[in-house]
């Protein structure tokens, strides 16, 4: 049984094996050989004051226990994702901000991905979820915008400059040919720093912008990757043929997903099951989610998955004129393929840190 910490998923994983493996969940989920559990947080109250660091402002704070569960049948294995995570919300200008706060004394942070053998059921590794976490995410949205962006799409707004920005300023190269990326931060400096930081290393041109709106005009597709839980992009700057998606759909107003000609998620059913001690309405992204809300024009029983697209059950983009968006949500499958190609090159290439099997195993005497 293999331990597999980040600086090890860091040495393993590549752009084109994040893509490869997260084109074959999707195309599983569509043909019937994959499976998504539902996803759910559940949050506990806590007080600011118990942490280092703490940022000013913070409210509300709660621990919050996330769990995405999905099998993939032909690659033998089903993996849950869980993260223990403080987190609080700050309003930075007129937004406000979730942000994860370290719980430890150290300043550390709980994520794991769990992959077991559907074959055998034992568990085949613990892997540390951080650095695959952005990737699994920007690796999803490439794979959108290959099959739903126009093919001549050279230029991309992206909104955001943080974590997850990091991993789309690698991954959408993969699958378009860009000439200029167009990023936008509410942070003062943030952009251009980040232009500075990753151009070289993106291969392409990154003109840091001074408002959001100008990260989305003139772009082909764009890609927002904030912490926000509201929307930063407004529903009359789309333009005809553009393609959209993002960390989260409020991150486009629901105005915004209806003034799409087409729709596409990359799995169906709400995103969330929310639980929380004393109550959701403290929760400031509850009832904010655009999926599945009440809409005279979305029919949400007849929007296709990514998937579909991709295996033909669903035409996707029929025409250069069309707006089109993807409401990108975690899923249990997306780890547990990419999960499973880290524990491949990890055995292939002796990396990893290996625990006796035995200390995961219980004997039959023990199960009735």
């Amino acid at each position: 049984m293999l331990i597999i910490d980040n600086p090890t998923v860091e040495q393993v994983l590549t752009v084109p094996d994040v893509i490869e493996a997260l084109d074959h969940c999707h195309r599983a989920l569509a043909s019937g050989d994959a499976i998504n559990a539902p996803n759910y947080r559940v949050f506990t109250p806590r007080d600011g004051k118990d942490y280092v660091g703490f940022p000013e402002g913070g409210n509300p704070t709660h621990h919050a226990f996330t769990s995405l569960t999905g099998a993939i049948a032909s690659l033998g294995v089903t993996s849950d994702r869980v993260d223990s995570d403080i987190i609080t919300y700050v309003k930075r200008g007129d937004r406000m901000r979730q942000i994860r706060v370290p719980g430890t004394k150290d300043r550390k942070f709980c994520g794991m991905i769990y992959l077991y053998s559907s074959k055998t059921g034992e568990l085949l590794a613990i892997i540390h979820d951080g650095y695959l976490q952005k990737f699994r995410v920007a690796g999803t949205a490439a794979i959108a915008t290959k099959y739903l962006s126009r093919e001549d799409s050279k230029v991309m707004g992206l909104i955001g400059t943080g974590w997850q920005a990091q991993a789309q300023i690698l991954c959408q190269p993969a699958v378009r040919k860009l000439t200029k990326v167009k990023v936008y931060s509410p942070t003062p400096g943030n952009s251009a720093a980040f232009a500075k930081r990753w151009e070289r290393e993106a291969g392409v041109e990154i003109e840091p912008v001074v408002a959001a709106r100008d990260a989305v005009k003139g772009c082909d597709f764009v890609i927002t990757a904030t912490n926000a839980p509201q929307a930063v992009v407004k529903a009359d700057w789309l333009e005809p043929g553009q393609f959209i998606t993002g960390v989260k759909d409020q991150e486009l107003e629901m105005a915004g997903w209806e003034r799409c000609d087409q729709v596409v998620v990359n799995r169906h059913g709400a995103f969330w099951q929310r639980y929380a001690i004393g109550g959701l309405d403290v929760i400031p992204e509850h009832g904010q989610d655009r999926i599945g809300k009440p809409s005279d024009k979305i029919d949400w029983s007849k929007v296709p998955t990514l998937g579909d697209v991709m295996i033909g059950k669903h035409p996707g983009r029929t025409s250069a004129d069309q707006i089109i968006g993807m409401i990108l949500g975690g899923d249990g499958v997306q780890f547990t393929a990419v999960g499973a190609r880290i524990y491949q090159r990890c055995t292939e290439q002796g990396r990893g840190f290996e625990l006796p099997r035995d200390l995961f195993l219980q004997d039959e005497k023990y199960i009735p």
